[in-house]
């Protein structure tokens, strides 16, 4: 629902707000809604300028010093669920949620407290050491307990993350938080002197090693299946074919707004993209079936995931196409979220030729907020290759980070524009 985007009302910042009524408060009416736009009180603009809307109201704390309390809310822990053993020699291991208890959450100005059925649980905000969100359950990990999963049954997770992550910030002003996932990091961090001699992105010709077996046959008919489903279903137009190397080792980057776009680069590839997938895709059997058929290999994104790291780096020697989303997550409102540090990190340490990818429409297509899917049109553009030279990791300044970082997102978002 839109609601777990505008979560507030957007013209009075009060919780009491709802999608098909409007606003209790300040009785602010919806007069209209789409994928990409809302209208209030006769002014239609995109979701993007209400979300921001919602994010600069300020947090108020009641006379007991409460922020926020939750309805029904589900606690669980994280539990190792087995070996991972993949094709093309991934190894992983495959985490699961163990449920603790049922209860709700309290958010004040130092700590998160949950109070159960037969439990209770104080944490403190100085902590935690990553924040994010998948669906529509809230994952802190804090020093002493490592991951939790706060599962919201009733209301949206969106507004929780949002509202800690607004807490969190105020909690460590005046240092700014740079990102909250894998791990929390501040902008204040120390920064490495660049050595003389550096010359980031340097270019030289794309290398050619041996791309290994494609997809297995059934993998290969489901491809095929699945080309000829959304060719009929979607109006898709995608250029740029002609920049995918034939073979050899490469790195696909795109931009990331819906559920579908690894589907959609998966089926019209004329390679196999092996994609970093966040681990609790991996709960269903089924999808744990589709997804080792696929080669893709699951990555803890609420840590620093070593593991993944080394997946991918295997998947590189053997000359493959790896798949990486550096926004690290969908982003919520149709805008592409800053890339992740660890991302950018790995790319330079991998050091092959990068392949940019822009796909326009996907989020009106099925935004992270909704599990429908509209019929609209959407534009996949790949851009020519970046070649870069490597630089392995401890040898990495600050200035090789930002060169990359700036150099790959100025090439997606040159892709995404009309």
């Amino acid at each position: 629902m839109i609601t777990d985007l505008i979560y507030r009302c957007p013209l009075c910042g009060c919780f009491d707000w709802f999608e098909d009524n409007g606003c209790r408060g300040c009785q602010a009416k919806v007069d209209g809604m789409s994928r990409t736009t809302l209208t209030i009180n006769g002014q239609k603009q995109a979701l993007a300028h209400w979300y921001d809307r919602v994010l600069g109201f300020d947090l108020v704390a009641d006379p007991n010093g409460e922020i926020l309390c939750s309805r029904a809310v589900r606690l669980s822990a994280e539990a190792v669920g087995g070996r991972y053993l993949g094709l093309g020699g991934i190894r992983a291991v495959h985490y699961t949620r163990r449920p603790l208890d049922t209860g709700r959450l309290v958010l004040s100005r130092d700590r998160m407290t949950f109070i159960g059925n037969g439990s209770r649980r104080s944490i403190l905000l100085d902590s935690m050491v990553s924040l994010t969100i998948e669906s529509n359950t809230v994952i802190v990990v804090t020093r002493e307990d490592g991951p939790l999963f706060f599962d919201f049954l009733e209301e949206s997770g969106k507004k929780w993350e949002d509202c800690l992550r607004q807490t969190l910030a105020r909690h460590h002003a005046p240092r700014r938080i740079a990102e909250f996932f894998p791990r929390l990091r501040f902008d204040d961090s120390p920064k490495k002197a660049v050595p003389g001699g550096q010359c980031p992105g340097r270019v030289k010709p794309l290398e050619t090693a041996d791309g290994g077996r494609e997809p297995v046959f059934v993998y290969g008919v489901v491809r095929f299946v699945g080309r000829i489903i959304l060719k009929k279903c979607l109006p898709l137009t995608i250029e740029g074919m002609e920049n995918i190397p034939a073979k050899g080792a490469a790195v696909m980057l795109a931009n990331h707004s819906s559920f579908l776009d690894s589907i959609l680069l998966e089926a019209f590839f004329p390679r196999h993209i092996w994609f970093m997938t966040k681990n609790s895709q991996y709960s269903h059997p089924l999808l744990f079936w589709f997804l080792r058929l696929a080669r893709s290999f699951p990555v803890r994104r609420y840590t620093v995931d070593p593991q993944a790291v080394r997946n991918a780096m295997g998947i590189i020697r053997r000359g493959h196409l790896l798949g990486i989303f550096p926004e690290g997550e969908r982003n919520w409102d149709g805008r592409m979220l800053p890339f992740k540090r660890g991302t950018m990190r790995l790319v330079l340490a991998l050091g092959k030729p990068l392949i940019p990818v822009g796909i326009s429409g996907a989020y009106g297509l099925m935004p992270r907020w909704t599990h429908s899917i509209s019929r609209l049109p959407v534009t996949i553009r790949i851009g020519a290759p970046m070649a870069i030279r490597p630089i392995p990791a401890p040898a990495q300044t600050e200035a090789d980070i930002d060169w990359i970082t700036g150099a790959v997102r100025n090439a997606i978002g040159k892709l995404v524009e009309p």
